[in-house]
């Protein structure tokens, strides 16, 4: 009876995690520099281009791409999944631009200018007569200003409604908890 124990191979303890996986990235950061235009004027070539005509669904893990820093206004690493947007029709230029897209996007919100409603700068209204100088338009304009992460959540709706959910693909804001309590941002893709 002992033999057969013996034989018997020992139990099956994971020593590690398997390997995430991960998209090989091309890194487009260098190239990329503090551009000027505005967020969708003129739309982007993606938005009226055709899809291919069979995109498979489902055919890659959900991937991340971090912010550059913890404030959106930093903008987001310009990082290419070489090999995987390509088939549902998303050239590297458009994947460029939609990411230089966002960091602009915060930074004009930041400016109290939106990229994808009114670019008109928030101001307060002149109030004269028996009101403090203190409740001078601020309760008005609140109303109606877009936090940088509300503005670049607008714009990747505009983006996965235009030109992503009808190529089988999905991008959505996540905020991660930094190490020093700072919340940081990144951007989670995924194939529907």
């Amino acid at each position: 009876m002992s033999t057969e124990l013996e034989d018997l191979p020992p139990p099956y303890t994971p020593t590690t995690a398997p390997p995430i996986w991960e998209p090989h990235f091309i890194d487009l950061s260098q190239h990329s520099s503090l551009v000027l235009r505005k967020p969708l004027d003129p739309p982007p070539d993606c938005f009226s281009t055709p899809s291919p005509p069979r995109v498979k669904s489902n055919d890659f893990p959900p991937f991340r791409i971090s912010c550059a820093g913890n404030n959106l206004a930093d903008g987001f690493r310009i990082l290419y999944p070489s090999g995987l947007l390509e088939k549902h029709g998303i050239q590297q230029a458009d994947w460029t631009r939609f990411l230089e897209d966002l960091g602009i996007s915060a930074r004009l919100a930041g400016q109290g200018l939106s990229a994808v409603g009114s670019r008109v700068p928030i101001t307060p209204l002149p109030v004269r007569g028996i009101f403090s100088t203190r409740a001078t338009g601020a309760v008005y304009d609140s109303q109606f200003t877009r936090s940088p992460r509300d503005e670049v959540q607008t714009l990747i709706t505009v983006w996965n409604q235009s030109a992503f959910e009808r190529r089988k693909l999905h991008v959505t804001l996540q905020i991660k908890a930094g190490v020093d309590n700072r919340a940081a941002y990144e951007l989670l893709v995924e194939s529907l």
